[in-house]
């Protein structure tokens, strides 16, 4: 045990010494922090209006559910696959050869994984802004959420790593699992669709009670947190403590199950330790992969069409069509059905809370589209053609989807706000525009750092340089619709914003139009 102990302390002392020899990061981590203590600040100020209404804690407590519920089933899906782990590459070099026992080492990673989660769920703590503007939520509730999200990734974590160490050798029994996890959704999306279906003249206040009622909170692991989340906002001990009790015995039973049939078991998760640690060997080395599926079905191949830069546009469009769904890839999905699930319950706080959240969801879908990846290829450079018009080709996938993307959100919220046509449009030409932005600043960053090897001070200068070349436009458009009278206030303020995103998003083009000359070796 001395031994575990020492590698965790060490392992934390080695990381604080690291900022010394890695000003990027330590300037990385205090921004972060600058921006969570004005959030923080900011929320709690707001609440100190006088007169203001807030909305109802039980939509908060919904909203908690759905996050659960989502993160609860993807990593359980992932297990079925790939599995999940505990555990760094450093990890399985310095325990797994060791005499120590099995068990002792399943407890350290269990108590390093609690405290991982714990540092996942930081980024709740960036929505206590809206959450107190709109909610009256205190800090003390968004800890309760934060908690309750923690716990869940924990869960989610070793049921992952249980169902994989009992279902890898078998389809039929990774079947049965996959059946009876898609059955337990079925009975909670049927538990809330058949009272929409009943009464639709509250659709919001019949949606938050479906949420909240006895059947989604019979789920595992996310229903019981959330009832703790609803029983602690309401001030009910039995639904909170029930929930807490439910969920430390489900992860003490999974425990005792792993520990008692599969002794071995840190076998059955090497391989998702090693598929992770390469993951982030690449992002360390900015090298963008993207995960294949196991089981590849062929259809049509071959471009067909493009010839020239135009290539890259139509082979990008194919590696869509072989991993979309519908007419999205599957992140997208994700960042669409978050905003619309955002826009519902702030459906009478107007268009605008919904286009800075889902720019803000934008920014990390943006940044990590095809066009990314191609930068990182050698194909892009030697193909013949003009560097701008290669450079156009290679995101004219990104633009067409962001553009796709922005016209389905708005509408979906412009129907369920009711609101005017115009503000509307506008909505989805600034979304349109601030992608195209997003994807300016990363070529803008790729030309000031050239070789730079230090991947984290290029992310940091890309956040700050989204932040520089946003703000005018933002500024613009609030003063803009300051002077405006109401009806024509969005709209105006919006386009004005949009007009500015588009016009140096356009200059920044032009100023890099020759980037694709000579590959920028960023990666060496």
């Amino acid at each position: 045990m001395s031994g575990l102990r020492y590698l965790f302390t060490h392992t934390i002392k080695n990381r604080i010494k690291q900022l010394a020899t890695h000003p990027g990061q330590l300037i990385l981590y205090l921004v972060f922090a600058a921006i969570l203590v004005l959030t923080l600040v900011g929320g709690a100020l707001q609440t100190q209006e006088p007169g203001k209404t807030f909305g109802s804690l039980s939509e908060v407590t919904a909203m908690a559910y759905v996050l659960y519920l989502f993160v609860f089933v993807s990593i359980c899906l992932r297990g079925l696959s790939s599995g999940a782990s505990f555990y760094s590459m450093a990890d399985v070099n310095l325990l797994f050869a060791t005499p120590i026992s099995p068990r002792t080492i399943l407890f350290y990673g269990l108590f390093k994984q609690l405290g991982t989660s714990l540092l996942v769920g930081l980024f709740l703590l960036f929505q206590y802004g809206w959450l107190s503007n709109v909610y009256n939520l205190s800090l003390g509730g968004l800890g309760v959420i934060l908690l309750g999200y923690a716990v869940t990734v924990f869960a989610a974590q070793l049921t992952s790593m249980v169902i994989y160490s009992f279902t890898s050798g078998s389809d039929g029994a990774q079947r049965v699992v996959r059946t009876v996890l898609y059955l337990m959704i079925a009975a909670v999306v049927a538990a809330v669709a058949y009272p929409l279906l009943a009464d639709q003249s509250d659709l919001l206040g019949t949606a938050v009670s479906a949420i909240n009622g006895p059947v989604p909170s019979l789920f595992p692991v996310a229903g019981w947190l959330g009832a703790m989340v609803s029983g602690a906002f309401s001030g009910q001990l039995l639904p909170c403590l029930g929930g807490l009790i439910a969920t430390g015995v489900f992860i003490a039973a999974l425990v005792i199950l792993l520990l008692k049939s599969r002794a071995d078991y840190y076998e059955d998760v090497l391989q998702a330790t090693e598929v992770s640690f390469s993951a982030i060997t690449a992002q360390k080395e900015g090298k963008m992969a993207e995960a294949m599926p196991r089981n590849i079905k062929v259809g049509k191949t071959g471009l067909k069409r493009g010839r020239g830069p135009s290539a890259f546009y139509y082979k990008h469009l194919l590696e869509n069509r072989r991993s979309r769904v519908f007419l999205f890839d599957m992140t997208s999905l994700i960042f669409l059905t978050i905003s619309v699930v955002f826009g519902f319950f702030l459906r009478e706080e107007g268009l605008l809370p919904i286009l800075i959240f889902s720019a803000y969801m934008q920014f990390f879908s943006t940044v990590t589209g095809r066009w990314a990846r191609e930068l990182s290829l050698p194909f892009v450079y030697l193909a013949p053609g003009s560097p701008f018009r290669k450079l156009v080709m290679i995101c004219g996938e990104t633009m067409l989807k962001t553009a796709a993307q922005g016209v389905l959100l708005f509408a979906i919220i412009g129907v369920i706000q009711q609101a005017a046509v115009w503000d509307i449009a506008a909505c989805m030409i600034a979304y349109f525009t601030f992608g195209l932005l997003f994807i300016a600043g990363n070529f803008l960053v790729e030309r000031l750092c050239g070789t730079l090897v230090n991947k984290v001070v290029v992310i940091t200068l890309y956040f700050l340089v989204i932040i520089v070349l946003c703000l005018p436009g933002i500024l613009l458009g609030v003063f803009a619709a300051m002077l405006l009278p109401a009806p024509v206030m969005l709209m105006t303020g919006v386009l004005l914003s949009a007009g500015w995103n588009l016009g140096v998003s356009a200059l920044i083009a032009y100023l890099c139009r020759n980037i694709l000359t000579y590959a920028e070796l960023n990666n060496k």
